[in-house]
Protein backbone atom coordinates (compact mmCIF):
# COMPACT_ATOMS: atom_id res chain seq x y z
CA UNK A 1 0.00 0.00 0.00
CA UNK A 2 1.46 3.55 -1.08
CA UNK A 3 0.97 5.62 2.00
CA UNK A 4 0.80 9.44 2.15
CA UNK A 5 2.83 11.09 4.53
CA UNK A 6 0.27 13.88 6.17
CA UNK A 7 -2.93 12.41 6.88
CA UNK A 8 -3.76 9.09 5.57
CA UNK A 9 -0.35 6.50 6.32
CA UNK A 10 3.34 7.02 6.55
CA UNK A 11 5.98 4.43 7.43
CA UNK A 12 8.07 5.20 10.54
CA UNK A 13 10.37 3.24 12.78
CA UNK A 14 10.35 -0.89 12.83
CA UNK A 15 11.95 -1.91 16.00
CA UNK A 16 12.00 -5.54 15.39
CA UNK A 17 15.03 -4.51 12.71
CA UNK A 18 17.30 -2.32 15.09
CA UNK A 19 17.14 -1.06 18.74
CA UNK A 20 15.26 1.83 19.87
CA UNK A 21 18.49 3.38 21.05
CA UNK A 22 19.79 3.12 17.29
CA UNK A 23 17.19 3.96 15.30
CA UNK A 24 15.38 6.36 16.56
CA UNK A 25 15.94 10.08 17.09
CA UNK A 26 16.35 10.98 21.11
CA UNK A 27 13.33 12.27 23.32
CA UNK A 28 13.15 14.27 25.99
CA UNK A 29 10.59 12.52 27.80
CA UNK A 30 11.28 10.69 31.20
CA UNK A 31 8.49 8.17 31.13
CA UNK A 32 9.78 5.00 29.82
CA UNK A 33 6.14 3.92 29.49
CA UNK A 34 5.30 6.72 27.41
CA UNK A 35 8.17 5.89 25.21
CA UNK A 36 7.78 2.24 24.86
CA UNK A 37 4.29 3.00 23.50
CA UNK A 38 5.81 5.61 21.04
CA UNK A 39 7.55 2.94 19.49
CA UNK A 40 4.74 0.71 19.30
CA UNK A 41 2.95 3.10 17.78
CA UNK A 42 5.52 3.62 14.96
CA UNK A 43 5.87 0.18 14.06
CA UNK A 44 2.29 -0.32 13.96
CA UNK A 45 1.92 2.76 11.86
CA UNK A 46 5.10 1.72 9.60
CA UNK A 47 3.46 -1.71 8.87
CA UNK A 48 -0.15 -0.04 8.25
CA UNK A 49 -1.70 -1.04 11.28
CA UNK A 50 -3.80 2.34 11.82
CA UNK A 51 -6.17 2.02 13.92
CA UNK A 52 -3.69 0.04 16.70
CA UNK A 53 -1.00 2.58 16.17
CA UNK A 54 -3.46 5.58 17.01
CA UNK A 55 -3.91 4.02 20.11
CA UNK A 56 -0.32 2.91 21.04
CA UNK A 57 0.66 7.20 20.26
CA UNK A 58 -2.56 8.09 22.41
CA UNK A 59 -1.34 5.93 25.76
CA UNK A 60 2.39 7.85 24.85
CA UNK A 61 0.35 11.10 25.18
CA UNK A 62 -1.77 10.09 28.52
CA UNK A 63 1.13 8.95 30.15
CA UNK A 64 3.04 12.13 29.47
CA UNK A 65 0.54 14.59 28.58
CA UNK A 66 3.80 17.03 27.39
CA UNK A 67 5.66 14.21 25.34
CA UNK A 68 6.61 16.67 22.48
CA UNK A 69 8.32 14.05 20.32
CA UNK A 70 5.15 12.12 20.17
CA UNK A 71 3.04 15.56 19.35
CA UNK A 72 5.11 15.83 16.74
CA UNK A 73 3.78 12.16 15.52
CA UNK A 74 0.44 12.97 16.09
CA UNK A 75 0.96 16.14 13.70
CA UNK A 76 2.56 14.41 10.91
CA UNK A 77 -0.22 11.50 11.10
CA UNK A 78 -3.46 13.79 11.46
CA UNK A 79 -5.94 14.77 8.44
CA UNK A 80 -5.76 18.26 7.01
CA UNK A 81 -8.68 19.04 9.40
CA UNK A 82 -7.19 17.90 12.52
CA UNK A 83 -3.96 19.61 12.23
CA UNK A 84 -4.06 22.97 12.96
CA UNK A 85 -5.71 22.36 16.38
CA UNK A 86 -2.98 19.48 16.98
CA UNK A 87 -0.24 22.31 15.60
CA UNK A 88 -1.76 24.62 18.57
CA UNK A 89 -1.18 21.99 21.21
CA UNK A 90 2.07 20.81 20.12
CA UNK A 91 3.13 24.61 20.21
CA UNK A 92 1.55 25.60 23.37
CA UNK A 93 3.70 22.51 25.04
CA UNK A 94 7.03 24.01 27.18
CA UNK A 95 9.71 23.95 25.24
CA UNK A 96 12.58 24.89 27.85
CA UNK A 97 14.42 21.36 27.84
CA UNK A 98 13.48 19.89 24.44
CA UNK A 99 16.78 18.04 22.89
CA UNK A 100 18.40 19.12 19.65
CA UNK A 101 16.11 17.20 17.88
CA UNK A 102 12.98 18.41 19.54
CA UNK A 103 14.15 22.02 18.63
CA UNK A 104 14.75 21.41 15.13
CA UNK A 105 11.24 19.79 14.39
CA UNK A 106 9.94 21.93 16.45
CA UNK A 107 10.95 24.71 13.81
CA UNK A 108 9.05 22.90 11.34
CA UNK A 109 5.50 23.21 12.97
CA UNK A 110 6.03 26.92 13.97
CA UNK A 111 6.34 27.14 9.80
CA UNK A 112 3.60 24.83 9.25
CA UNK A 113 1.51 27.24 11.61
CA UNK A 114 2.58 30.23 9.52
CA UNK A 115 2.10 28.55 6.27
CA UNK A 116 0.41 24.56 6.00
CA UNK A 117 2.35 24.63 2.77
CA UNK A 118 5.83 25.41 4.36
CA UNK A 119 8.61 23.02 2.67
CA UNK A 120 10.51 20.60 5.08
CA UNK A 121 13.90 20.60 3.46
CA UNK A 122 15.34 23.29 5.45
CA UNK A 123 14.22 21.71 8.60
CA UNK A 124 15.05 17.53 7.27
CA UNK A 125 18.78 19.01 6.08
CA UNK A 126 19.32 20.05 9.70
CA UNK A 127 18.35 16.98 11.77
CA UNK A 128 20.73 15.37 9.44
CA UNK A 129 23.42 17.10 10.44
CA UNK A 130 22.74 16.87 13.75
CA UNK A 131 21.83 12.99 13.76
CA UNK A 132 23.95 11.68 10.86
CA UNK A 133 24.15 8.35 12.17
CA UNK A 134 20.72 7.94 13.10
CA UNK A 135 18.55 6.08 10.95
CA UNK A 136 14.87 8.02 11.60
CA UNK A 137 16.42 11.17 10.43
CA UNK A 138 17.09 10.22 6.84
CA UNK A 139 13.91 8.16 6.86
CA UNK A 140 11.92 11.39 7.95
CA UNK A 141 14.27 13.36 5.38
CA UNK A 142 12.82 10.67 2.41
CA UNK A 143 9.20 10.99 3.55
CA UNK A 144 8.79 14.16 3.55
CA UNK A 145 10.85 14.73 0.39
CA UNK A 146 8.02 11.98 -1.44
CA UNK A 147 5.21 13.93 0.23
CA UNK A 148 5.52 17.00 1.77
CA UNK A 149 7.85 18.82 -0.72
CA UNK A 150 7.31 16.60 -3.43
CA UNK A 151 11.04 16.26 -4.33
CA UNK A 152 11.03 12.93 -5.59
CA UNK A 153 14.91 12.44 -6.56
CA UNK A 154 15.71 14.44 -3.16
CA UNK A 155 13.76 11.41 -1.27
CA UNK A 156 15.00 8.47 -3.60
CA UNK A 157 18.34 9.93 -2.31
CA UNK A 158 17.62 9.75 1.03
CA UNK A 159 15.72 6.17 1.01
CA UNK A 160 18.92 4.75 -0.89
CA UNK A 161 20.72 6.07 2.09
CA UNK A 162 19.23 4.85 4.37
CA UNK A 163 19.19 1.47 2.91
CA UNK A 164 22.98 1.35 3.10
CA UNK A 165 22.99 2.58 6.67
CA UNK A 166 20.17 -0.14 7.72
CA UNK A 167 19.58 -2.68 5.09
CA UNK A 168 17.44 -4.71 7.09
CA UNK A 169 14.78 -2.10 8.11
CA UNK A 170 11.42 -3.31 6.07
CA UNK A 171 9.63 -0.14 5.86
CA UNK A 172 12.24 1.53 4.02
CA UNK A 173 11.83 -0.79 0.63
CA UNK A 174 8.54 0.01 0.23
CA UNK A 175 9.13 3.41 -0.08
CA UNK A 176 11.75 2.49 -2.54
CA UNK A 177 9.14 0.35 -4.51
CA UNK A 178 7.19 3.28 -4.57
CA UNK A 179 9.93 5.49 -5.83
CA UNK A 180 11.35 3.63 -8.35
CA UNK A 181 7.60 3.22 -9.73
CA UNK A 182 7.46 6.64 -10.34
CA UNK A 183 10.52 7.29 -11.89
CA UNK A 184 9.10 3.86 -14.48
CA UNK A 185 12.47 2.05 -13.14
CA UNK A 186 10.39 -1.32 -12.91
CA UNK A 187 13.19 -3.72 -12.04
CA UNK A 188 14.41 -1.83 -9.19
CA UNK A 189 11.00 -1.50 -8.16
CA UNK A 190 9.90 -4.89 -8.04
CA UNK A 191 13.44 -5.64 -6.34
CA UNK A 192 12.30 -3.28 -3.99
CA UNK A 193 9.03 -4.77 -3.05
CA UNK A 194 10.30 -8.42 -3.16
CA UNK A 195 13.24 -7.56 -0.58
CA UNK A 196 10.38 -5.87 1.16
CA UNK A 197 8.44 -8.92 1.70
CA UNK A 198 11.51 -11.20 2.30
CA UNK A 199 12.35 -8.70 5.39
CA UNK A 200 8.46 -8.49 6.69
CA UNK A 201 7.19 -11.49 4.91
CA UNK A 202 4.42 -11.83 8.30
CA UNK A 203 3.10 -8.31 7.28
CA UNK A 204 0.28 -7.74 4.69
CA UNK A 205 1.20 -4.79 3.72
CA UNK A 206 4.48 -6.15 1.88
CA UNK A 207 1.78 -8.04 -0.94
CA UNK A 208 -0.48 -5.23 -0.60
CA UNK A 209 2.51 -3.07 -2.16
CA UNK A 210 3.87 -6.29 -4.58
CA UNK A 211 0.36 -6.28 -6.08
CA UNK A 212 -0.23 -2.27 -6.63
CA UNK A 213 3.25 -3.09 -8.43
CA UNK A 214 1.30 -5.78 -10.40
CA UNK A 215 -1.08 -3.44 -11.24
CA UNK A 216 0.77 -0.67 -12.02
CA UNK A 217 2.49 -3.02 -14.42
CA UNK A 218 -0.85 -3.84 -16.18
CA UNK A 219 -0.42 -7.66 -14.93
CA UNK A 220 -3.94 -8.07 -13.09
CA UNK A 221 -3.74 -11.91 -12.06
CA UNK A 222 -0.68 -11.32 -10.26
CA UNK A 223 -1.76 -8.23 -8.68
CA UNK A 224 -4.89 -10.50 -7.51
CA UNK A 225 -3.14 -12.94 -6.35
CA UNK A 226 -0.93 -10.77 -3.65
CA UNK A 227 -4.09 -8.66 -3.06
CA UNK A 228 -5.47 -12.35 -2.09
CA UNK A 229 -2.45 -12.79 0.19
CA UNK A 230 -2.95 -9.62 1.66
CA UNK A 231 -6.79 -10.03 2.22
CA UNK A 232 -5.85 -13.40 3.61
CA UNK A 233 -3.72 -11.98 6.51
CA UNK A 234 -6.50 -9.46 7.53
CA UNK A 235 -5.19 -6.29 5.59
CA UNK A 236 -8.87 -3.89 5.28
CA UNK A 237 -9.33 -3.43 1.57
CA UNK A 238 -7.37 -6.00 0.05
CA UNK A 239 -10.05 -8.23 -1.24
CA UNK A 240 -12.08 -5.18 -2.60
CA UNK A 241 -8.61 -4.44 -4.39
CA UNK A 242 -8.19 -8.28 -5.27
CA UNK A 243 -11.53 -8.28 -7.09
CA UNK A 244 -11.05 -4.95 -9.07
CA UNK A 245 -7.78 -6.82 -10.04
CA UNK A 246 -9.53 -9.96 -11.22
CA UNK A 247 -12.20 -8.17 -13.45
CA UNK A 248 -9.46 -6.09 -15.15
CA UNK A 249 -8.31 -9.35 -16.34
CA UNK A 250 -8.58 -9.93 -20.37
Amino acid sequence: MKTLFAGIALLWGCITIVSAQDFYLPVSSKSKTAIASLHRASELYSNIHFKEGKVELDKAMAEDPNFFMAHIYAVQYASKAEKPALIDKTLALDATNLNEAEKIMRGLIVKWHEDSTAKAAETMNALIAAYPETPQALEWASLHSFYTDKNLDGALDYSEKLAKMSPKYAPNYNILGYLYMEKKEMDKAKAAFEKYISLAPKEPNTYDSMAEFYLENKDYAKSAEYYDKAAAMGLPGAKERADKARAMIK
